[in-house]
């Protein structure tokens, strides 16, 4: 079973360097396919409310099983406004991890917060980020 998936793993690795020289400018090959990598599938926070009532920390989780990650982008910011001036956090994170813990004493109660996360291959393209709002009970 094991040598089946590194055969599997080996031909999916070689079919990548065969079709990454194909890529032009703007992520596009010949036949239409994009090279940019998927964005990331969040766990939570995914839900409108978060309730942080006696809770020490809020653990913000996603799925990692893409390989060729080079690292993830964080941020948070305060409101549904993802600009600049509303940006409360920003972190790259390690191409291992599946999830961020922040202090709850950063959430004020009734504010509304949203997250996005980025994941960037090893060739340096970076994915659409994926983001949810929600508010903060306490």
């Amino acid at each position: 079973m094991r040598t089946k998936i590194l055969i599997l793993i080996m031909l999916v690795s070689i079919c990548g360097l065969i079709a990454a020289p194909q890529a032009q400018a703007g992520g596009l090959s010949r036949g239409g396919v994009f090279y940019y990598p998927a964005p990331p599938r969040l766990v939570y926070p995914i839900y409108d409310e978060v309730d942080l009532k006696c809770k020490e920390s809020l653990e913000f989780k996603w799925i990692n099983n893409v390989f060729g990650v080079r690292y993830f982008e964080f941020k948070l910011y305060k409101g549904y406004a993802m600009l600049e001036s509303t940006l409360l956090l920003k972190k790259v994170l390690d191409y291992s991890s599946d999830s961020l813990k922040l202090d709850s004493s950063m959430f004020e109660n009734g504010q509304v917060y949203t997250w996005s996360l980025k994941q960037i291959d090893t060739a340096g393209r970076k994915s659409d980020r994926s983001f949810n709002s929600f508010k903060i009970n306490k």
